[in-house]
């Protein structure tokens, strides 16, 4: 049986050698990369960090809050996001054990019968196999086995290539989880974009319907008119042909409008009526955005999660070099089994019928092709190019920042100019259409009056429309709402 001397000798070799084990291939650095200090655009915004938790809050508007709050809680893509981070944690864990002693527990039973012949190759010094005798009985008579115990195994990790491997599945388990967080920033933003939008067209309806229903008042005005012998039947006709293209505009904007409650109801997880109830009576208005701070070009490297995402996949690249190398080095495992073997149920028990087996292995890959070596310059072109993955996402970062701060600044003088265009088009039409009751003007220049005021005031929604999207758009360039989720991690 087993001694406790043996065991003890067998303990002491194995944390002697897990003391002098060592750990080939590069330890990770983190890429380093030259940013800018400032934004180009700085003189319009602040440079100070960013307040990020929850941004869109600064909208003031209930129905935001609530929309991105459900979708948080009941979007499809996070839902199955959350389940890719589950797996990826599970595979860490399993690579994690690989680091520890398996045990195994067998049992089996066997009806065997040796062959005469076989056994004389073995018994040289038998003449003939026909009379003899084995522990089993009579050769040739077959006889029953009984057998169970356990068997174990424990790779030791002489050159760290188990520690790589855990390195790798720990990065990847975080970069998963960093695209879980991305989702979260796209998806809080898209139901930003998608509400404001929604806004914007209840702005349009209304748009629409007042100058519908000023149109009609120019027809009721241009019938009596031409009753009293004022204006002539063209006048009518146009005023008539006018009302009729105004009114061909609605139907389209409402036809938009459901559209996108049925996107909102699909970003929340409801179906695409779901949202029709608390979204049939929005007011008409574009909520103004909160102020915003992009702080400073550096901050995105740990705001964004799609380049920490891309920093864990180098960092489990580089891991994977490691392992890769360690497959060139010799490998120890310590194995050991003991158990039970009888002929007979009635001793299968007993101390005597047990046994037990345990000793060292060592294998030492000689020849293989260069297959280890090929693997191993797969594993650094891989680290290559997430390191330039990695530097790319840095690069697109810092052009959807100044992308955006630039379109806001632009936005922010056409709609100054807008503001202007459209008071000046209401007073104007206010003055054709005295004009005409006064009989100083004609219908047509009433008709073009109106058409510029309107036009212009519908300009001059989509542009606090783009005014509105280009902050949601940049709290997305910056970060999001991750700041809380990555100091939490």
């Amino acid at each position: 049986m087993i001694q406790l001397s043996h065991i003890k000798a067998f303990l002491s070799t194995s944390n002697l050698i897990l003391i002098t084990a060592c750990t080939v291939g590069p330890d990770y650095v983190k890429p380093e990369l030259t940013l800018p200090k400032n934004w180009s655009e700085s003189n319009a915004v602040s440079t100070h960090s960013a307040k990020l938790t929850q941004w869109w809050r600064g909208f003031n508007d209930t129905t935001l809050n609530l929309l991105i709050e459900r979708a948080l809680q009941g979007n499809l893509d996070l839902k199955a996001a959350g389940q890719r981070i589950q797996a990826a944690r599970a595979q860490r864990d399993a690579t994690d054990a690989e680091r520890w002693p398996s045990v195994n527990a067998s049992s089996a039973y066997q009806r065997q019968r040796i062959s005469p012949n076989a056994l004389l190759g073995l018994m040289g010094s038998l003449q003939n196999g026909a009379g003899q005798s084995t522990a089993f009985g009579p050769i040739g008579t077959p006889f029953n086995l009984f057998q169970t115990g356990f068997d174990s195994s424990w790779e030791l990790d002489l050159f760290g290539g188990i520690r790589r491997k855990q390195e790798a599945a720990e990065a990847n388990a975080e970069a998963i989880a960093e695209s879980e967080h991305d989702i979260r920033v796209s998806l809080s933003a898209e139901i930003a974009r998608a509400y404001l939008e929604l806004k914007m067209l209840q702005c349009r309806l209304e748009i629409a319907e007042d100058n519908l229903h000023n149109q009609r008042e120019i027809l009721r005005l241009a019938e009596a008119s031409y009753e009293e012998g004022l204006a002539t039947a063209l006048d009518v006709q146009r005023a008539k042909a006018e009302l009729a293209t105004i009114a061909s505009a609605v139907a389209p904007i409402s036809a938009q409008i459901k559209n996108h409650r049925h996107a909102l109801a699909l970003l929340s997880g409801l179906p695409p009526t779901g949202l029709d109830t608390e979204l049939t009576k929005l007011s008409a208005s574009i909520p103004l955005p909160p102020t915003i701070a992009p702080g400073l070009p550096s901050d995105i490297l740990r705001q964004r999660p799609d380049i920490r995402q891309a920093e864990r996949v180098v960092a489990a690249a580089n891991a994977s070099i490691g392992a890769a190398v360690a497959e060139l080095f010799p490998k120890l495992s310590l194995t050991g089994s003991a158990g039970f073997q009888s002929q007979d149920l009635s001793n299968f028990t007993n101390l005597s019928s047990g046994f037990y087996g345990f000793g060292p292995r060592l294998s030492l890959p000689i020849f293989q092709a260069g297959r280890l070596m090929a693997n191993v310059d797969a594993q650094e072109a891989r680290h290559r190019e997430a390191l330039a993955a990695y530097e790319k996402s840095v690069l697109n970062a810092l052009k959807e920042v100044e992308d955006n701060l630039a379109t806001l600044q632009g936005e922010h003088n056409r709609q100054q100019s807008l503001e202007i265009a459209e008071l000046t088009a209401r007073k104007a039409t206010n003055t054709a259409e005295v004009y005409y009751t006064e009989g100083e003007s004609d219908l047509q220049s009433v008709l073009d009056s109106k058409r510029i005021w309107h036009q212009t005031r519908e300009q001059l929604v989509q542009s606090q429309l783009n005014w509105a999207v280009g902050h949601v758009a940049l709290f997305k360039a910056i970060g999001g709402d991750n700041i809380a989720r990555n100091n939490t991690k």
